[in-house]
């Protein structure tokens, strides 16, 4: 039994509250899956509107893809400890008003550093929703129904990205560019509904040991170190992908889109197959084979001679980052206790995207020492190196001990 399992008591709501309740605990994968594809269609459009000149648009563009980074990475910080303030519920609420109102701004604002401030603030709420809507899946799930769950919101997730983009070029089309933004406005005020409807406040608690944030992170840091470390190699096929399949001759924009799309289509095979599998074989074996497919995806595509192949080794990559992402909360609902999931929920959000940050960082003496295709080639042997080293420490395999707490408030 986890620490979570022995110590949640919180009833589950009944009836049509659950059955509000179970798309508003999806709040935080649909929130991050928006930032990074709502406004993709337009990104043109929007960089000339703002840059002065082709080089100062094209950093108008990637500034707005890449500023709500840094609120992600200070909101994992601050989300747990404004749960133990305010409570899950208020925070998820607020922070999904917050959401909108941050995100809408592209449909007013008129001048670029205002958008970037938006855009940073998008992101640090974003990480108030998923941290306080996990707190939900956490409390409200055992180990099997988590392990579903979070399946399951990890294909919502993907597939409402999904939807963004296509609703975001018909309305650039159609509409303007400033228009896009309207999509932050009808998804928030969807999931706060559903939220209020169906969610209970989770009673804030705090430690009979003196937990802190500190605590949290001093006993979970090799977990936050190893999400951060395989993020970096999660985005390769975001940020790195397209340079590899060029130096291959792969240069069609079609066909580098079509190798590219295997892996969000593959990512949401991996999601479906998470919880049947957790829930058959256990976490740790599961985790085990998400750890062999990115590893085998990212390296096989070092070696891909053609599209054909490149397109196969990206599919195995996103089945691989399917079961991944859900298995990084369910690891750190198992080693929470009510009382530190808010604080250890977000910094595992913070870990997550400062390893989206230091992917080109990472990257860069690969590159340089073995070039493109030896990169490729040695993080993915470092993740199968990895996923053998987590087999024979047993990684997963134990829950750590339930630490007592108390309630202080409903």
């Amino acid at each position: 039994m986890s620490a979570t399992e022995a110590t949640a008591t919180m009833e589950r709501p009944q009836g049509a509250r659950w059955l509000a309740a179970i798309p508003a605990m999806m709040a935080g994968a649909c929130s991050i899956g928006l930032i990074f594809t709502a406004l993709t269609p337009v990104l043109p459009r929007l960089s000339a509107q703002f840059g002065g000149g082709k080089v100062g648009a094209e950093i108008a563009g990637q500034m707005v893809m890449s500023v709500p980074a840094i609120g992600l990475i200070l909101g994992g910080i601050g989300s747990g400890w404004l749960i133990e303030r305010v409570g899950a519920r208020r925070l998820l609420l607020a922070s999904l008003l917050l959401y909108a109102l941050c995100g809408s701004a592209g449909l007013w604002v008129g001048d670029l550093w205002a958008l970037f401030v938006s855009r940073t603030l998008l992101g640090f709420f974003t990480a108030c929703i998923s941290t306080s809507a996990n707190s939900f899946i956490g409390e409200f799930f055992d180990e099997k129904g988590r392990g579903r769950m979070l399946s399951a919101m990890t294909v919502v997730g993907s597939l409402l990205a999904t939807c963004a983009v296509l609703m975001s070029g018909w309305f650039g089309e159609h509409v303007g560019w400033r228009a896009p933004f309207a999509i932050y406005l009808i998804v928030p005020a969807v999931l706060f509904t559903l939220a209020a409807i169906g969610l209970p406040a989770i009673p804030i608690r705090t430690s009979g040991h003196g937990e802190a944030g500190q605590g949290v992170f001093l006993r979970n840091w090799p977990i936050y170190l190893m999400i951060g470390a395989l993020y970096v190699v999660l985005m390769m096929t975001s940020t790195q992908i397209s340079y590899l399949l060029t130096e291959r001759g792969i240069t069609s924009p079609i066909i580098q889109s079509r190798v590219i799309s295997m892996a969000f289509a593959w990512l949401i095979v991996g999601a479906i197959f998470y919880g049947t599998m957790q829930g058959r074989i256990g976490w740790a074996p599961t985790y085990y084979i998400g750890l062999l497919s990115l590893g085998l995806g990212i390296g096989g595509l070092g070696f891909a001679p053609d599209a054909w192949l490149a397109g196969a080794a990206t599919a195995l990559k996103g089945f691989g980052a399917g079961i991944l992402s859900p298995a990084f909360i369910h690891l750190v609902l198992n080693r929470s206790t009510p009382e530190t999931r808010g604080r250890a929920l977000g910094l595992m959000t913070t870990s997550m995207f400062v390893g989206d940050l230091a992917n080109p960082i990472v990257v860069a003496p690969f590159r340089a020492v073995f070039g493109m295709h030896g990169a490729f080639i040695s993080l993915g042997s470092l993740v199968l190196l990895g996923a053998v080293m987590a087999f024979f420490t047993g990684l997963g395999r134990k829950a750590p001990p339930a630490a007592g707490h108390r309630r202080v408030a409903a």
